[in-house]
């Protein structure tokens, strides 16, 4: 696709994963609301493999077409789209024998199999927390889990996370225009519904 699309695409996308963040945060503590909250993490995971794939192209305005290899040969596959989240919106990580979380460019340097490690982790744990709000399920004990039944203690803070997760996407490319003179369309319409829930003091 040409810049120009790409970058509409990439606005369709982060308006959508803040959209669904909006009807999530109303329907908490639903059981969907969780799904919600994956599903949103996933449009962001597509979003970076664009910005990813035509950063330069936008910066310099060249209209060349260009192909987001990701996104045709992984734009289905939940894991995929969920780690690339996961690690957008990752700085730190903690790694065994440090006492303190390393900044994830360093592991990314030096020890790159931690970060796949730990955002496959992770988006093995959303995808799962995806289906749970969904679907009833069958475990191999023979036992059930059922949807409104799971406790979610930690669902409104889950949204905040992905809702910071769209504001940094839109925070980076907002520097990145800056930077190079680039134009950027409003965002205003995204960053309220992200304010509304960003704004929510979590430990009050």
């Amino acid at each position: 696709m040409t810049p120009t699309a790409a970058r509409a695409f990439w606005l369709a996308l982060v308006d959508n994963a803040a959209r669904i963040l909006s009807e999530a945060d109303a329907l908490c503590p639903s059981p969907r609301a969780q799904s919600l909250v994956v599903l949103a993490q996933e449009e962001v995971g597509k979003a970076v493999w664009v910005s990813e794939a035509f950063s330069s192209a936008w910066d310099d305005g060249d209209e060349t077409p260009l192909e987001v290899t990701e996104l045709r040969k992984q734009g289905r596959h939940h894991i995929a789209k969920l780690m690339k989240a996961t690690d957008f919106h990752t700085a730190m990580i903690e790694v065994p024998g440090n006492p303190k979380p390393v900044e994830v460019e360093l592991v990314r340097e030096h020890a790159p199999e931690l970060l796949v490690a730990y955002s496959t982790g992770f988006a093995h744990e959303d995808n799962l927390a995806k289906q749970k709000g969904f679907y009833v399920d069958l475990e191999e004990d023979g036992s059930f889990t059922v949807p409104h039944e799971i406790d979610r203690p930690y669902l409104r803070r889950q949204i905040w996370w992905a809702a910071d997760m769209v504001k940094w996407l839109l925070d980076e490319d907002h520097l990145l225009a800056s930077v190079t003179g680039r134009a950027v369309p409003s965002t205003d319409e995204v960053e309220a519904r992200l304010g509304v829930i960003l704004v929510r003091d979590l430990d009050g």
